[in-house]
């Protein structure tokens, strides 16, 4: 008995001495905006990772090895998981190689969510497509061509029995991450006849046994049986933009080593880690390392690299080859933590998925918003970003995903060009429902106050801030009342309510601020520090956790500064 107490006390001291950190350290200038990984370095060689061993080793070792691992379990224990390296000061993150603020920060208009990544607008259609390259691996059809602008792109059809679904869901979804602020290829809807196609001399494929034969007219023809056709025997197709000099796939662990500029480990990066969320909000199944890219910026071999997602045609409802399952999304492709529930039950534990009523437009798949729970849904295979997701994580993409207004979503579908009325009306209230669903569970896991803004006046400083539950009309989570305090040093020095989103200091508390750091050493930078932590009371009576404000003082001119953000969760 003596020894487990001890055994416990370890424990206890060991939980509160990783829930301990440093005070964070906030001055101006430290919010910064832009991320310095575009510096010229040295082309790197293309990769080709062993992508089957990847998914065994996600599926089975990395899971075993993650319930071995004592400090990342007592973190989550504890609530103090590693956040990620690469926020600033307001809790956002700056514009990079990888990701590039868009909508998160500005109004876009109808004509951008529904145009997205523009370079040549699509194919050429005044002239005959040339054919150069059959697709090579996945389980849809396709091939490349260039157009008569020399432009090359990779066509991808709908299935034979779902015409506009694959189309569609890859064009939607394409736009919805470049509006996020994933960089994606150019991809666009069109159609060709047969007819228009010529195949480039010498081209060549490889059949199952790895051997080459001639790419025929016979071959061509037999890919485009598996293609669904128009009444008038054209072909409605997805062109995808080439992307130029390719280096291969990322990954979601670790960095690349033949890129200095790739200074954040991947399950560290937030962008990598809150698309977790972005892809539930469309069913993204299929998120995965083969479906990124790496490309070089940069002519004799010189540049950088930027990171690309793509390949978008298994989302919504779609899974490129037909219609989605419904265990899409609710569990991995093979799922150890199911399969060992189901072991010990004995089989008996039933999915909610199991009881999926058949879908009801061939356009749209199986797509569904009931059973859709923000935090349970799972990818093709465990993705080491996702696991490391903390609840600021999903909160930055929570409130990025509720910034798409019923107009965006509305504008997002037409990008579809889906022609019957009904599967559009049936996606936008699947879209609709899956993006509150979302909002309401990760704003209930912090605070959701949002939109500071400091205003000092000539005695007195106001600070106003936005109460996101309230103004998605999220009511349950929606503050009664702002309990705030505000402190130097870990001293208190105010104590207030306010039942409006707006925290006025008068002129009495603004001269105990400046009385309590007299005589402090403002060369150290944290002694120039205050700190504001508001909390939110509920209409349950609940408090919410604390958002800490931090603002920086000057003594030569006797002014403040917001300067950091912190939503504890």
């Amino acid at each position: 008995m003596r020894k487990s107490k001890c055994l416990f006390i370890i424990l206890f001291a060991f939980i509160a001495l990783i829930g301990c950190g440093k005070r964070p350290v906030f001055q101006p200038g430290e919010n910064y905006q832009e991320d310095n990984d575009r510096k010229v370095i040295d082309e790197p060689a293309s990769r080709s990772p062993l992508l089957v061993w990847q998914l065994v080793e996600r599926t089975t070792f990395r899971q075993a090895e993650q319930l071995l691992d004592i400090d990342r379990g007592l973190r989550k224990v504890s609530g103090n998981s590693r956040q990620s390296y690469n926020i600033n000061s307001y809790d956002e993150i700056p514009n990079s190689a990888w990701f590039t603020n868009r909508i998160g920060q500005k109004t876009l208009s109808n004509e951008e969510l529904g145009t997205g990544y523009v370079v040549t607008g699509g194919p050429d259609t005044s002239g005959p497509w040339t054919v150069f390259r059959p697709k090579v691996g996945g389980v849809t059809a396709g091939f490349w061509i260039k157009d008569v602008q020399g432009n090359a792109y990779i066509l991808k059809f709908d299935p034979p029995n779902n015409p506009e679904m694959a189309t569609a869901a890859a064009a939607m979804t394409g736009r919805f991450f470049y509006a996020c602020g994933y960089n994606v290829p150019e991809e666009t809807i069109t159609s060709f006849h047969p007819d228009s196609l010529v195949i480039k001399d010498g081209v060549t494929y490889k059949d199952s046994k790895g051997e080459k034969h001639p790419f025929t007219r016979d071959k061509l023809n037999e890919i485009l049986k598996k293609a669904y056709h128009n009444s008038d025997g054209t072909i409605r197709c997805l062109a995808s933009l080439a992307l130029p000099n390719i280096k291969g796939p990322f990954s979601f662990s670790g960095v690349r080593k033949d890129d200095p500029n790739d200074w954040c480990p991947h399950e560290y990066r937030r962008e990598l880690r809150a698309l977790y969320v972005f892809c539930s909000f469309v069913n993204h199944w299929d998120i995965k390392d083969e479906n990124t890219m790496d490309i070089f910026v940069g002519d004799s071999g010189r540049g950088y690299i930027e990171h690309y997602l793509l390949d978008f045609g298994s989302t919504m409802g779609s899974a490129g080859h037909g219609p989605q399952n419904p265990r899409s999304g609710y569990a991995n492709s093979f799922d150890l933590r199911d399969a060992i529930v189901s072991f010990f039950t004995l089989g008996l534990k039933k999915w909610q998925w199991e009881d999926a009523k058949p879908y009801q437009y061939p356009s749209i798949g199986y797509f569904e918003s009931d059973i859709f729970h923000p935090a349970k849904w799972d990818p093709i295979y465990p993705i080491p970003a996702f696991e490391n997701m903390t609840n600021r994580d999903a909160y930055w993409a929570a409130k990025i995903i509720m910034r798409f207004g019923d107009e965006d979503l509305s504008a997002l579908i037409e990008a579809g060009q889906l022609s019957n009325p009904e599967a559009r009306q049936y996606l936008f209230n699947t879209l609709k429902m899956r993006r509150d669903k979302i909002g309401y569970h990760w704003f209930s896991k912090v605070n959701p106050l949002d939109d500071f803004s400091l205003e000092q006046r000539e005695k007195t400083l106001d600070l106003s801030f936005i109460d996101l539950a309230a103004e998605y009309g999220f009511d349950d989570l929606a503050a009664q009342e702002f309990e705030f305090d505000v402190s130097y040093d870990g001293k208190t020095i105010k104590v207030g309510k306010t039942s409006a989103p707006f925290i006025s200091l008068d002129s009495q508390t603004v001269k105990a601020l400046r009385d309590a750091s007299a005589g402090s050493d403002f060369d150290n930078p944290e002694r120039r520090l205050y700190r504001i932590s508001i909390v939110s009371r509920l209409s349950n009576g609940k408090n919410t956790r604390p958002v800490h404000i931090w603002l920086w003082y000057e003594p030569t001119d006797v002014t403040f500064q917001l300067v950091g953000i912190v939503h504890e969760d």
